[in-house]
């Protein structure tokens, strides 16, 4: 974990009692990285797992991707979580379904627990991103589903592009991974490349390993902010 956003977490909890009117769209952000800070400092195990079993006692994860969004967001942003709930068809969100949840939301109109975030670079801590698998991509998943933690770092010369500090569950590691040389599967935090629309600022690409990545990847993408 960067010690950045380390520091703004351990601020969350002042904020949130110093203002207890703030809008529901920062609180909803200060929720989610409040309970992904709990899992870095509870963690002491995990595995990328299509069933959920969390021991927070013991700081045991099991759960895939949207596992462990779906997880945070329980505890974070309710209402959030029950748009996509709703949305799922199988009993349990996937990451489609967290895609379809946010881009059903119009940009500028918070609806569903969401507002959707029209342009890469407004990213902030707490959001989700979630994409539609590519189809040269042989995976029974439906997509990847995250969370950010960092604002987006454009990459110096390359116009449209940027870094996103994700924290995620997942067999696959990404730059500068914290699941490096642990052995650990699971629950993690990377980084990956996000392309923008020239034109409209809208996510459209992603490299799943950062800067290194072999391939970038088009793929319908969405990022939306839990409200509540």
């Amino acid at each position: 974990m960067r010690v950045g956003w380390v520091i703004a977490v351990l601020l969350l909890p002042d904020l949130v009692q110093a203002e207890p009117l703030a809008s529901a769209r920062r609180v909803g952000g200060e929720r989610v990285m409040l309970r992904i800070f709990r899992i870095e400092q509870t963690l002491r195990e995990s595995e990328y797992s299509h069933t959920t079993q969390v021991d927070e006692q013991r700081g045991s994860y099991r759960f895939d991707c949207s596992g462990m969004v779906s997880w945070v967001l329980r505890r974070a942003a309710r209402r959030a979580h029950a748009a996509v709930l709703g949305q799922s068809s199988g009993g349990r969100p996937l990451a489609r379904d967290f895609y379809w949840s946010i881009q059903r939301t119009r940009p500028g109109r918070d609806s569903y627990g969401w507002r959707r975030v029209a342009r890469v670079g407004e990213a902030q801590p707490g959001d989700v991103i979630a994409w539609l698998k590519p189809q040269i991509v042989r995976s029974t998943n439906t997509g990847h589903v995250a969370f950010v933690i960092e604002p987006p770092r454009p990459v110096p010369g390359a116009p449209n592009a940027y870094l996103l500090r994700i924290a995620d569950a997942s067999s696959y590691q990404h730059q500068d991974d914290s699941r490096t040389e642990t052995g650990r599967t699971g629950y993690g935090t990377g980084t990956i490349l996000v392309l923008a629309d020239p034109d409209t600022g809208a996510p459209s690409a992603y490299g799943w390993f950062g800067l290194e990545s072999r391939w970038v990847l088009e793929s319908k993408i969405a990022i939306g902010r839990p409200l509540d």
